[in-house]
């Protein structure tokens, strides 16, 4: 819909259009009233009261208020009778006024352009890949590429590869799109980073009824996506890939999947690109007697949605953000919620957490023009990069058994005040929840009425050892708790990245043999030395612990792998693999960079780490720094193959044989 559409749909019910001005986020609506008419007196007016993009951090007089809906539902009208277009553009000395404006502080130059990116203003798509040159139809035809995964990464590489004419198929192990929002279906089930903001910036949502999004709200949005961009017919369901070795000579991939009956094929493609993500293999812990517990007992990530744990005394081994969420909404209707915990969380309270989104909030973003990008630019800015500079250690500072700077310090004192009031008179619990670690030492969680469940008299949290399973209960410590029913909230084999799959590059050499088990190691954490044409979404040191969505770091590798695949049909290149000088500089720039880092501190554990203390998990760096280091494709850090034929090309993957 552009923008005339729109201004005419919002003023067709002029009582509408006012109810909604009046219920709708007032930040928001005085951009939408300088971008529309170019006025700078509002935004002058309400710059003081201002004090951060959430839309509780303003403090605007109602007086003003009132004049910015009314000045707005006029410019509206105006716009209609007039039957004109809103130019996009404000200009840029007044669009940069607006950014410092809409977040109550100056916009760093190295965030202006992933902040319109983001915004996706009127529509335009700042992360497609255009072609530099149209390729031949023939040679574009020819060149055909495998994506494992139909979760939100794979999705938005399908979506991109589709937009390019490159032909593609997506393998998924499960029997429908969605990949961890399908498979996680434990009551509270939720998204911990605004849904605004958790979505693809190419195809925002209007409707979202909350802040943060429950689990079928965010899996219906995937499958709208799949329909409106028409790539369910490009998915392979209910298939594995098994093995995917590279062939130098051809520089071709073939891949091998089962299908759930175990028949294998092999596909040939040109280009793979992993996007099965991290967390979809659950980790259970290793506990004597498992086998021998007559009850059900299952992970968060497999929920047996056939048990009914009304009345039924339920033990919960593991409290990480799967136990956060899935212990408060079982509490009420169990007998008794037995929860076993290794080490506590930090858990922070945010005001939107469990709130609607007003009807009023949804109108507008369908109707008034640039609402919905101004939204969502606040958000980022709000749930991104504002933690991360107190998540540096301070070799100076005098408490680094319990903080990292002063900020940090600050911000344990408040989550601590938090939590004491969040227990009442149940101080004995104090002990128990406050971690002994800086924040953001694990993964920060949001508070889902985690500590007013603890004070519930059906609820006990036990910090001892785990010590065996018995028939009907959990034993800790020397101590029995019955239990009909184990929940496993225990998170997942993250370290053991792209397992079971077997990934065989040049030479025979596999992912496991560069790897190891837990030692994961890529350049932008896409690519590979010695596994040319192989690119991963959601690799090594990509995962975001400091704040900021997953969708935008996939928006980002899925750009630059279009940038990659740009290169080698523009080009006409058999094959493009990293150097492994360029490979092995930024890992070190990484563990440099993570060594100084929260993640990295001694007193920490964390699945962020392996074995040996690495961080392989989690990015080091600004959504801003990734941004700008993905925009383009340095063609100095890759080695080319040589020309491929059309006959070469051809090779790919519309062959499909028995294995």
């Amino acid at each position: 819909m552009n923008t005339l559409e729109q201004v005419r749909a919002a003023t067709s019910d002029p009582a509408a259009l006012r109810a909604a001005l009046a219920e709708a986020d007032i930040v928001p609506l005085l951009m939408s009233l300088t971008q529309i008419t170019g006025r700078t007196d509002l935004l002058d007016q309400a710059q003081p009261y201002i004090k951060g993009a959430w839309n509780f951090l303003q403090e605007i007089p109602e007086s003003l208020q009132a004049d910015i809906r009314a000045a707005l539902a006029h410019a509206l009208e105006e716009a209609a009778a007039a039957g004109r277009q809103i130019p996009v553009d404000p200009g840029t000395d007044t669009f940069e006024r607006m950014m410092e404006v809409a977040v109550g502080q100056p916009v760093p130059e190295s965030y202006r352009a992933v902040l319109l990116e983001e915004a996706s203003f009127a529509g335009t798509d700042h992360r497609s890949v255009p072609w530099r040159k149209q390729p031949d139809p023939a040679e574009l035809g020819s060149f055909k590429a495998v994506v494992i995964g139909a979760g939100f990464s794979g999705i938005a590489m399908a979506i991109r590869l589709q937009e390019a004419g490159i032909p593609y198929v997506v393998i998924e192990k499960n029997a429908d799109t969605g990949g961890t929002w399908l498979e996680n279906v434990y009551p509270g089930c939720g998204v911990d980073t605004p849904c605004h903001f958790f979505s693809y910036s190419f195809a925002p949502n209007a409707d979202w009824s909350s802040f943060f999004a429950k689990q079928d709200e965010i899996l219906r949005y995937i499958h709208a996506c799949v329909e409106r961009y028409g790539i369910r017919r490009n998915i392979r369901f209910s298939e594995e890939v098994v093995r995917a070795q590279y062939d130098e000579s051809s520089a071709v991939w073939s891949v091998t999947t089962r299908s759930r009956d175990g028949r294998e094929e092999t596909l040939r493609a040109n280009v793979v690109v992993s996007a099965v993500g991290a967390l979809n293999r659950p980790s259970i812990p290793t506990i004597p007697g498992l086998e021998s517990f007559d009850g059900p007992a299952f992970h968060t990530a497999a929920w047996d949605k056939t048990v009914d744990l009304t009345g039924k005394r339920v033990a919960m081994i593991g409290t990480g953000a799967s136990g956060m969420q899935a212990g408060p909404s079982i509490a009420p209707a169990v007998e008794k919620l037995t929860i076993f915990q290794r080490s506590p969380h930090w858990a922070i309270r945010h005001p939107l957490y469990h709130a609607e989104v007003a009807p009023g909030v949804r109108w507008a973003m369908r109707h008034v023009p640039f609402y919905a990008s101004w939204f969502r630019f606040q958000l980022f800015w709000a749930a991104s990069d504002g933690f991360h500079p107190t998540l540096r250690m301070d070799p100076d500072w005098p408490h680094p058994e319990r903080s990292l700077n002063a900020a940090n310090d600050k911000l344990r004192q408040d989550l601590v005040a938090y939590v004491t009031s969040e227990l009442g008179d149940r101080t004995d619990l104090l002990p128990k929840v406050i971690p002994n670690y800086p924040p953001f030492g694990k993964r920060m969680l949001r508070d889902n009425h985690w500590y007013k469940m603890l004070r519930r008299p059906n609820v006990e949290l036990v910090t001892g050892t785990v010590e065996r399973i018995e028939a009907d209960a959990v034993v800790s410590d020397g101590v029995r708790h019955p239990a009909d029913v184990i929940v496993f909230a225990t998170g997942f084999q993250a370290a053991r990245m792209l397992w079971p799959m077997e990934i065989v590059g040049k030479s025979g050499t596999t992912l496991r043999d560069v790897w190891g088990d837990d030692n994961p190691r890529a350049h932008l954490g896409m690519t590979m030395p010695g596994f040319p044409n192989f690119f991963m979404i959601y690799g090594p040191n990509t995962n975001l612990a400091h704040g900021g969505s997953a969708i935008f770091h996939s928006e980002c590798q899925a750009r630059y792998i279009m940038l990659a695949i740009r290169e080698l049909i523009e080009t006409r290149s058999r094959s493009m693999e990293v150097k492994e000088q360029t490979f092995e500089a930024y890992n070190d720039r990484v563990d440099d960079a993570l060594r100084e880092m929260v993640w990295s501190h001694p007193g920490v554990t964390n699945w962020y780490k392996n074995k040996s203390g690495r961080v392989v998990m989690n990015s080091p760096w600004r959504l801003a720094d990734y941004r700008n280091m993905t925009a383009e494709l340095a063609r100095e850090d890759y080695l080319f193959g040589a020309g491929a034929t059309n006959q070469e090309r051809n090779s790919g993957m519309i062959e499909v044989t028995a294995a």
